[in-house]
């Protein structure tokens, strides 16, 4: 049978994991909730779509079949 000793020291260290668990967790939570409250600054503005290309420039080459295929 394991000694008396043994089994508190193990009941102690389990606990202590759990304390330390539950304070890196409530940190992180804090630190999420600050980070939420603070994105109450609206969006930027998304850029508008890129123009078209103008009539005197070439269009673009399509690829060759064997390009790239070294």
């Amino acid at each position: 049978m394991v000694d008396g000793w043994i089994t508190a020291v193990v009941l102690l260290f389990g606990i202590a994991v759990a304390i330390i668990g539950v304070f890196a967790y409530l940190r992180m939570f804090n630190r999420n909730e600050t980070h939420h409250s603070s994105m109450d600054v609206p969006p930027p503005s998304i850029p508008p779509k890129a123009a078209p290309p103008k009539a005197d420039e070439p269009p673009a080459k399509p690829p060759r079949e064997n390009e790239g295929t070294g």
